[in-house]
């Protein structure tokens, strides 16, 4: 089922439907090149409504397509670290104001804000060669093709098809959804509608100079953020900068939401900071910024995780006061006891018991649920699977979803 392309009610309330895959060994790391990759738990997400997503990627899950997945940290080749900058009290750098000044000079957009004005009046489209459009996570030819360029020329990929560009790219589980509907600022009454004209959900906004599609940055909106999933752009514009001007551009975006649809919607998440990877590291460059404690789930100022990370390279928790657990990694052969967020080993003895009491579909088809109290007796690899869900989901989450297996 592809998200609609319209907010509906029904859809809305309906509860997210995920299939459990279980831990899942990835191929050759695309970070690292380690051959052994590393392991995650994942889920095949049929529905999944925005406030669960909000969720779940605070507990440091990420989608690609309909596929979630959450990093097993007890072993695994690179440190995969959620990072979200604080919209709202970013401060343009030098280099920033120097790009934003190169494209007024180009024309590609207005030279009408004062460079003292705020971000979002900054990069503004308005009477420039440029053209931002906001629109569902759908797919076109015109899309394909530049991704399909992208590919070849940036990550030398020559097997893009369009099929698989649907599957990563235009397929979102993601259900569109109202934002709370005490958030609204005053002003003009269509003043939301305008600014997302379908509510919460996947976006595709594109990036046209001169009427010509040079970059497609792909979007989750969800009530308090905007999380960035994917960027592309056509090769020929590369001197342009394309990947720091969306990013500013997503950033200018969080600030207009939060003043036009909701006041909940204040950071900017910019997927997985990998330290070990120079092509993910430059996130921490967007401040103020914190990243996704995956012991204790605390979002903590990245200055303070960059110094445990000098300490511990391969993976940490930031709270020092619990490095006795056996909870850092200094190097890649090093093994943690336990995996954080997914070992059932962590859970204590009253969530074990509340986990035997939640219901699995068997099947994705299967209109009757079986409590996991039936399922356990029959194999070890089940028993794990339900308290490796509770563990990975939490409790609340992993009760309001319709979980199969």
């Amino acid at each position: 089922m592809r998200q609609t392309a319209s907010p509906s009610a029904a859809l809305d309330e309906a509860p997210s439907r995920v299939e459990i895959l279980g831990m899942q060994q990835r191929a050759r790391c695309g970070y690292c090149h380690t051959p052994r990759g590393s392991r995650c738990f994942a889920m095949q997400a049929q529905r999944l409504t925005c406030a669960d997503y909000q969720e779940l990627i605070d507990r440091g899950w990420r989608r690609s397509g309909r596929l979630l997945y959450l990093t097993d940290h007890s072993d695994s080749c690179c440190a995969y670290y959620t990072i979200r900058t604080h919209a709202l009290r970013h401060e343009l750098r030098a280099s920033e104001r120097k790009l934003l000044r190169r494209w007024r000079q180009a024309r590609l957009l207005a030279p009408t804000a004062a460079p003292g004005a705020p971000l979002e009046d900054q990069v503004q489209a308005a009477g420039g060669r440029l053209r931002v459009r906001l629109e569902p996570a759908a797919f076109s030819e015109e899309k394909f093709r530049v991704f399909e360029r992208y590919q070849r020329a940036v990550h030398n990929d020559t097997d893009a098809t369009p099929s698989g560009f649907r599957r990563f790219l235009c397929d979102s589980p993601l259900v569109f959804a109202q934002p709370p509907g005490d958030a609204y600022d005053a002003g003009p009454p269509r003043a939301a509608d305008t600014a997302l004209p379908h509510g919460l959900g996947s976006y595709h906004q594109c990036y046209y100079i001169d009427g010509r599609l040079a970059a497609v940055g792909v979007l989750d909106v969800l009530h308090t953020c905007v999380s960035s999933v994917y960027l592309f752009y056509d090769p020929d514009f590369r001197e342009l900068s394309l990947g720091t001007f969306s990013a500013l551009h997503e950033i200018a975006l969080v600030r207009t939401l939060r003043r036009q649809v909701s006041r909940q919607i204040e950071y900017y998440y910019m997927g997985y900071f990998i330290p070990s990877c120079p092509k993910m590291a430059y996130k921490a460059q967007w401040r103020p910024a914190e990243l996704l404690d995956m012991v204790t789930l605390g979002w903590v100022p990245i200055d303070r995780c960059l110094e445990r990370i000098r300490e511990h390279p391969a993976f940490c928790t930031f709270d020092p006061r619990i490095d006795s657990r056996n909870l850092v990694r200094d190097c890649p052969q090093d093994v943690l006891d336990h995996a954080p967020v997914l070992d059932p080993a962590t859970l204590g003895e009253r969530e074990r018991e509340a986990a035997m009491h939640l219901e699995f579909c068997i099947g994705l088809d299967a209109l009757a649920r079986v409590p996991a109290t039936r399922l356990v007796g029959l194999s070890a690899d089940l028993e794990r699977a339900v308290l490796q869900t509770c563990a990975s989901l939490g409790l609340g989450l992993a009760r309001r979803m319709e979980l199969c297996l």
